[in-house]
């Protein structure tokens, strides 16, 4: 007895010559073999550097994402310090340089811990093209960034150097903490160096094509991709847990985001603030007024979009989206919303956590 799956392999043509390759050639089919097992229950474990035992082979596969090694000096504290004046003195606004590095570091999955900052994959395909990340406006971001780089590492020489992917993160470091000092608040966010760039052929792109969002909440991005049927808000949530983050840390970092002005094509959606840039927690204190009323923007269509009118006058002041009211209709949510309400300092030292987290999800050297 044969299945259809069988016969497909005589029948199909495609399939029927490398069937007949594999008659022919016994050992390719025993090696093709063992290596599609290997990538079978490998595949999930991330990049080879956390594979660990004697039996790990040295033979990079192009599946598990590979990262050079860094063959410089990295950069020490008055090098960072140099840098981030370079890029907040550079035409970046602070929203631009926070949301390339979002782009960059929120590809990362706890599910089989591919994606993330390290690599810089955000200047490759196919995440360069991604509509997620913005082309247009990418592309000039990055092009700055890569100036910077360059003039920077040709002027070292005691062989310091860094990599895109570190000077993207430190990007979006120096825009929250000029954000942060804004609002009246000394901070300093963490940054730990050692981020180095993938090259082209380093990189499988139709694999990392899978690794492209049809939502991202914290950018309050949404598209008809999902095929779910899902609310935003439970894409939120799925969002949220492949960055292996809490309630907490999601409430934190969207009210965040959404001060810094970091949204998809910068949709004014969220943004309860007249001082974009600046890291308050004004997102918290809109959503929990009781000065306000929501209503949807059409009721006889898209329910997603909603308006925020003032109780007494009837105008419209804000506008956002489900993602945006679930902070003050969720009773957990609203709770945490409530407390970074209270209390903007420790909303700003949550942020700083929580960035730092996604910042570093990948760097599996760290732990």
């Amino acid at each position: 007895m044969m299945l259809t799956t069988d016969v497909a392999l005589k029948r199909d043509p495609d399939y029927r010559e490398v069937l007949e390759r594999f008659q022919e050639n016994p050992m390719e089919f025993g090696i093709s073999f063992a290596k599609a097992w290997y990538k079978l229950i490998h595949r999930d474990m991330g990049p080879p550097e956390r594979l660990l035992g004697p039996e790990v082979p040295d033979q990079e596969m192009l599946w598990q994402g590979p990262i050079p090694d860094a063959d410089y000096e990295l950069v020490n504290e008055e090098h960072v310090a140099e840098l981030k004046r370079e890029m907040l003195d550079s035409d970046l606004s602070r929203t631009q340089l926070v949301k390339t590095a979002w782009a960059s570091a929120s590809t990362y999955r706890d599910s089989d811990k591919r994606g993330g900052a390290n690599g810089a994959r955000i200047r490759l395909e196919p995440q360069r093209s991604w509509d997620v990340n913005e082309p247009g406006e990418l592309e000039t971001v990055l092009d700055t960034l890569e100036g910077i780089q360059t003039a920077f590492n040709d002027s070292q020489s005691d062989g310091v150097r860094i990599s895109l992917a570190d000077l993207i993160v430190l990007g979006g470091t120096a825009a929250i903490e000029e954000a942060a000092a804004e609002a009246g608040h000394e901070i300093e966010v963490p940054f730990e160096p050692g981020r180095t760039d993938a090259l082209a052929e380093q990189t499988d792109v139709e694999s990392f094509q899978a690794l492209k969002p049809d939502a991202d909440g914290f950018r309050n991005y949404f598209t008809d991709g999902d095929g779910l049927n899902r609310s935003p808000e439970e894409l939120l949530v799925d969002k949220a847990d492949l960055l292996d983050l809490t309630p907490a840390e999601t409430t934190v970092l969207v009210g965040g985001m959404r001060t810094l002005g970091a949204n998809h094509q910068n949709s004014e959606l969220g943004v309860f603030t007249d001082d974009v840039g600046t890291l308050t927690n004004e997102f918290f204190e809109t959503v929990l007024s009781m000065d306000y009323e929501w209503e949807a923007a059409d009721s006889e269509g898209d329910k997603q979009v909603y308006e925020l009118r003032h109780r007494e006058t009837g105008e419209v002041e804000w506008t956002g989206t489900r993602v945006d009211l679930i902070f003050g209709s969720n009773s957990r949510l609203r709770t945490l919303a409530e407390a970074y309400a209270a209390e903007e300092e420790k909303f700003i030292n949550d942020f700083v956590d929580t960035w730092q987290k996604v910042m570093t999800n990948d760097r599996f050297d760290l732990n």
